[in-house]
């Protein structure tokens, strides 16, 4: 009998041979609708449920004459998209059970607070030779209202059959968030077509997070431009017969101000749970697989980090990404 990877692999394999028969004419296709799910249990070489737990998001992107005012901005731009999206992340820490003693003494602490967050982002990307800027706007909320812990209640009891946990009461407090989102991508190598090597920025501004992150990456493979490329979430400007298969490696280091997941209120410091020594400098280090072919594509990556929120601590986790552009 044929194990699941090899039928993963059998699968991508007749996609790849049977692809030129679906992908001669040229269509326009200027929407499309993703789904992503990330998960630290999709690591297939742990079992854990810690830090970032889970995440489960949705978004539309589609090409627009005008939209808002924003197809003002970067008059000089090659191309242009706009996104609405929705996403649901829960955060917990390594040691989620708490005694009735801990709680009677008052001495109830964790690595790292209990977190739901709840939003929604408007954003729009500008496309340039070999560079893209994109920019997003995040309104949301942090705390039970989010209903994270209720959706890893129903999933631990429904579907994985995990412990549910009472301790989500200790969560970070219900508060509005708003956050700015601004990401300039860069291509060193333009014309290449087998080994691409970018740089990224990102920088976010608001009462969420307050960080900036400068990336190196590299493709190998068959990619389209970075403008163009799946790799940033930009594939909907490339024309429908172009396809992608590459694998994809980054390094990014982090510097963190403000973290409202792991220390609540940035302005009201009165969480009892908050992370009092917040690690200011992490680095992650992802590897990833895409494909992308006329209106169906697909990632799989796996990111490691170091010192994330916690001084000394490491997590990884996984993300499952499929699009369908019509």
């Amino acid at each position: 009998m044929i194990g699941f990877p090899q039928r993963m692999v059998w699968v991508l394999l007749c996609v790849l041979m049977y692809a030129p028969l679906y992908a001669q004419e040229t269509v326009s296709l200027d929407r499309e609708f993703a789904l992503s799910s990330a998960n630290d249990a999709f690591v297939l070489w742990q079992n854990s449920d810690r830090f970032y737990s889970f995440g489960f998001g949705a978004h539309l992107r589609f090409k627009k004459e005008r939209f808002l005012g924003l197809q003002d901005i970067f008059i000089k731009r090659e191309d242009y998209f706009f996104e609405l999206g929705v996403r649901l992340e829960g955060y917990t820490p390594t040691n989620k059970e708490v005694t009735q003693m801990d709680i009677q003494g008052n001495t109830v602490s964790f690595d790292r607070p209990f977190a739901g967050l709840l939003y929604g982002t408007l954003g729009a990307t500008y496309a340039f030779e070999r560079s893209f800027v994109r920019g997003k706007l995040l309104l949301g909320v942090l705390g039970p209202s989010s209903m994270a812990d209720d959706f890893q209640g129903w999933f631990h009891r429904n579907i994985t059959n995990d412990p549910v946990f009472d301790e989500w009461r200790f969560q970070v407090p219900d508060q509005g968030v708003l956050n700015t989102d601004i990401t300039y991508g860069y291509d060193f190598m333009p014309y290449a077509k087998v080994l691409n090597i970018y740089g990224a920025l990102n920088a976010r501004l608001g009462n969420l997070y307050i960080d900036t992150s400068p990336t190196l990456g590299f493709r190998v493979g068959k990619f389209k431009k970075l403008s163009k490329s799946i790799a940033m979430g930009n594939n909907i400007l490339s024309d429908s017969n172009e396809t992608e298969f590459f694998l994809q490696t980054a390094i990014k280091g982090t510097i963190t101000m403000f973290d409202a997941t792991a220390q609540g209120n940035l302005f009201h410091r009165q969480f009892e749970h908050a992370i009092a020594d917040l690690s200011n400098f992490h680095t992650t280090f992802s590897q990833s697989l895409y494909f992308s072919i006329r209106w169906f594509s697909m990632g799989v990556e796996h990111y490691f980090t170091f010192r994330k929120v916690v001084p000394k601590e490491t997590h990884a986790f996984a993300r499952i990404l499929l699009k369908y552009r019509f």
